[in-house]
């Protein structure tokens, strides 16, 4: 019994470790296979992934709701990432207090589920905003993705800086350019939160905030091995009480709250009698009963999660989103193009859960993280950031790793046929018009050749759209070089269509023609 903390140290610092290594990867060389396994391990994720169908993802869910009801809310002291995190924190003001005691208090249940049920009334609402906002995956991703990889990057420049001065090139400069300065500060704080939180009360956000950990919390009341207290051996020294910290051991009344408890398995190394032992259907079964919610409390709950239902709805598509209207450049700005795979906005919008796997693998960078452009219900989901890059048209990486469904896997000849968006030209805008010189940059680095330049006056060339071949891929908005608008970009497709295939034109070979060499 004794080794059982030891066994979830060992798991939890592996998963901690390796989903660091997949959000901070800006090398590319992290195998999506590894990816994709540890997003299907995250509870909200893949129960999201359900509404698409049965995939890897419903094995990582049928896996980890097993193993709650074999062991309790093991999940939550080894698999779930934000939850190591929490421990690390805890760690560190236990040292920096010397000692670190924590006791009971009752867990605040009726809050808990009151937030997880207000989650689910807006997923069914068609949003997403509570979930993204306290999912601990998606946090976690956040965290390392908007405030550890910019760092990373940083700390690399410097010491390619350093090594090309001693002319040592084995590291090169990276770009960093899905940054958002309020995402930054909006992961700033929660981080802040969690924190302040791990710090002064333990795992209060597992047992307060998280709907993982509510949802996981109703399971575990079924649960065959929980931790049993052998009054015989017990001394009443209370060390079971001070060293746990989900506050749920009473030790004066020798009760576990086994709704709180994340099975970190403190108490049990921790008791100096081995009074406390980890046994199947243990005969003292304790469970400290929720307080009852009242009438008023329900309709106080019942009026505020409908009103807040409301308040978070996406922005719904009107009308025949099949063709994008013709927009203004800062209309088109908020109107997001959302990523490949991700079919439509609506549905984008409904199923991530903005844990920016997408964005720590997207080569390009040009995935960054949304604000208010899918409305309130869809902050800090990823949007196409054509300003700072474009979409490979070749890569597919996004779709791979999405955990919640929100983007579908394609393979890299579907994806070249699915039209994100299409191009729109300002004639007076461009450089051609406006100095008379010559540019063709837009059609330089168009893949589909959508963008092609056609005489306009003397020697001077001027781009024609065709938007039938065009895929939205945003490398001519990105390469366009007027400011302080883009003379030619993208209008996001609400729904995305399929682009016609470009044709491909065999070159004249003048050699061909001639049956001796020419010289």
């Amino acid at each position: 019994m004794q080794s059982l903390k030891k066994i979830r140290v060992v798991v939890a610092s592996v998963v901690f470790v390796l989903a660091a290594v997949v959000f901070l990867d800006f090398t590319g060389h992290v195998p999506t296979t590894l990816t994709t396994f540890l997003g299907s391990l995250q509870l909200v994720p893949s129960v999201a992934k359900l509404f698409t169908g049965l995939t890897v993802a419903s094995f990582g869910l049928l896996f980890v709701v097993l193993l709650t009801i074999a062991f309790g809310r093991v999940y939550c002291s080894t698999i779930c990432p934000l939850g190591t995190l929490q421990d690390i924190v805890i760690r560190i003001s236990g040292r920096m207090r010397r000692r670190r005691w924590y006791q009971h208090k009752a867990a605040p249940v009726a809050i808990h589920y009151a937030l997880l049920g207000a989650s689910l009334i807006t997923v069914i609402a068609g949003s997403m905003a509570l979930v993204d906002l306290l999912e601990p995956f998606s946090n976690f991703g956040r965290i390392l993705t908007n405030l550890g990889d910019p760092i990373l990057v940083s700390g690399n420049n410097a010491v390619a800086y350093l090594f090309g001065r001693l002319g040592i090139f084995g590291l090169y400069h990276m770009p960093l350019l899905h940054m958002q300065t309020i995402a930054v500060l909006l992961t700033v704080l929660f981080l802040g939160l969690l924190i302040y939180l791990s710090y002064k009360h333990g795992r209060l956000f597992c047992n307060l905030l998280c709907p993982a950990g509510a949802l996981l919390s109703i399971v575990s009341r079924i649960s065959f091995f929980k931790i049993a207290i052998v009054e015989e051996r017990c001394t009443d020294c209370g060390f079971c009480e001070m060293v746990c910290k989900a506050n749920c051991i009473d030790a004066e009344s020798k009760k576990i709250d086994f709704n709180a408890c994340v099975g970190c398995y403190n108490c049990i190394e921790a008791c100096p009698t081995v009074a406390l032992k980890f046994e199947g259907f243990p005969k003292r079964r304790e469970i400290s009963r929720p307080t009852p919610v009242d009438a008023p409390r329900r309709a106080f709950f019942g009026v505020v999660i409908a009103g807040a239902s409301t308040m978070l709805l996406p922005r719904q598509i009107e009308g025949n989103a099949s063709a994008p209207k013709i927009l203004s450049y800062d209309d088109s700005r908020r109107m997001p193009v959302t990523p490949p795979g991700s079919r439509n906005q609506n549905r984008f919008s409904n199923l991530c859960t903005a844990c920016h796997l997408c964005v720590s693998v997207c080569p390009s960078q040009v995935l960054s993280p949304s604000l208010f452009e899918y409305g309130f219900a869809g902050i800090m989901q990823p949007r196409m950031n054509y300003t700072a890059a474009y979409c490979n048209y070749d890569c597919v990486l996004c779709t791979q790793v999405c955990p919640s469904g929100a983007l579908l896997p394609l393979d890299v000849a579907a994806k070249k046929e699915v039209q994100l968006g299409r191009a729109n030209f300002i004639k007076d805008d461009c450089i051609v018009i406006t100095k008379k010189k010559d540019c063709g940059a837009c059609s330089e680095h168009c893949p589909t050749k959508a963008v092609k330049m056609v005489p306009y006056e003397g020697k001077l060339m001027l781009p024609e759209l065709n938007n039938d071949i065009c895929v939205g891929c945003g490398a001519c908005e990105h390469a366009c070089p007027t400011t302080p608008r883009k003379a030619i970009y993208v209008v996001a497709n609400s729904v995305h269509q399929k682009a016609k295939k470009p044709q491909v034109q065999k070159l004249e070979n003048p050699l061909e023609s001639q049956k001796d060499f020419p010289f």
